[in-house]
């Protein structure tokens, strides 16, 4: 499994997508940062994609993993 490092901008809230290719990854973070938006920002979200993480720095970094 890949870890991606994903950024809501508006929320300024990070998390990590775990799943075999980015393609995959990028459907469940536009739900993580959808539901952030609807939490958090009036329904408003913007996504952004920083980097693959290592499993080293995915377990170290303490963020929540989807």
């Amino acid at each position: 499994m890949k870890h991606f490092l994903f950024y809501e901008s508006i929320s300024g809230e990070e998390f990590i997508v775990g799943e075999e290719s980015y393609g995959d990854a990028c459907v469940i973070a536009e739900d993580v940062a959808r539901d952030i938006g609807v939490t958090y920002n009036g329904g408003e979200f913007a996504l952004m994609f920083e980097y693959e993480m290592t499993d080293d720095e995915a377990e170290a970094s303490g963020l929540d993993e989807y």
